[in-house]
């Protein structure tokens, strides 16, 4: 039987995309539908320039692929892709997104060490940007990374929940200043439904774990809900986002720029077969970005 959880009058599974690892949270239940329901799809297309993909156009039997499989390989040389990179350690990996000079944003749970039940050691982690089949623009160690609360993490600590799995960490280079680094879009969540039928869309990007050796993007995401949990909105997408996705971000693109609106972090699955991703906004971390040295 798989572990399930009840949350918002359904029973959910949820499943965090980093390799063989799977957590439950009960802290789902938590969560209360707020009165906007985004249920449409983005119009619109970005005009993204983007190589062609080197995988079967059939959507892949892996979980967060919801429907067709819409990846797509983008240019890891241009804006804002250059600003995304993999975050490595021990074979597995994450996906994070510069937000600094020396600062990178993604899951916290990417941190978190389920065989021992206690968050690892930073410099057990690597940060590679421009990673393309085995070729890396530049690279850098973890120095040292913060949870929500602000504080370094400690053996102690218990892993995160749902609301709070982000985390910001500091590398050892400055790579931000070569590459660039997003910013945290600066709107009342709660307007993005005008925003996007002006044309506007919402994309994501990460190293999948199925494609993992290249950048890919799911250009026009639908965001399907958004919910209130303690801490601030959840976003739940459509967004073609698997394992290895966890902390790639979400963009809101209106045609000129792209504003961080959210990062990856989780998949859920109803028994009537629905899938959806699970995204923390930046009302949870744009504080916490815009504090960050420039």
């Amino acid at each position: 039987m798989k572990p399930s959880v009840r949350g918002s009058g359904c029973l959910l599974e949820v499943t965090l995309m980093r390799p063989n690892i799977r957590f439950v949270y009960a802290d789902l239940k938590n969560m209360v539908c707020i009165g906007v329901v985004l249920s449409f799809a983005a119009v619109g297309g970005a005009g993204l320039a983007h190589a062609d993909m080197s995988v079967p156009a059939k959507a892949l039997e892996v979980p967060g692929i919801k429907g067709d499989d819409n990846r797509v390989r983008v240019k890891i040389a241009d804006y804002p892709w250059r600003m995304i990179g993999r975050l490595n350690r021990n074979g597995s990996h994450c996906t994070g997104i510069l937000v600094g000079p020396s600062t990178i944003l993604t899951a916290a749970h990417c941190f978190w060490d389920k065989r021992r039940k206690q968050w690892s050691v930073p410099s057990a982690f690597h940060f590679v940007l421009g990673y393309e089949k085995g070729e890396v623009k530049a690279h850098s160690k973890i120095e040292r990374f913060e949870l929500p609360d602000g504080l370094p993490p400690t053996q102690t600590t218990k892993k995160p929940t749902v609301e709070n799995d982000w985390a910001i960490a500091k590398l050892e280079k400055p790579l931000g200043e070569q590459f660039g680094f997003a910013s945290a879009a600066d709107f009342n969540l709660l307007g993005l439904r005008d925003i996007l039928s002006s044309g506007a869309v919402v994309i994501q990007a990460g190293y999948s774990r199925d494609i993992a050796h290249m950048l890919t993007a799911d250009e026009d995401c639908e965001i399907s809900d958004i919910r209130q949990s303690k801490s601030g909105r959840l976003l739940l997408h459509q967004c073609d986002a698997t394992q290895g996705d966890s902390g790639s971000p979400l963009f809101l693109y209106d045609g000129t720029s792209y504003d961080l609106i959210g990062i990856h972090v989780a998949t859920i699955s109803s028994p009537n077969g629905r899938s959806e991703g699970i995204a923390v906004s930046t009302e949870m971390f744009g504080k916490r970005i815009s504090q960050q040295p420039k």
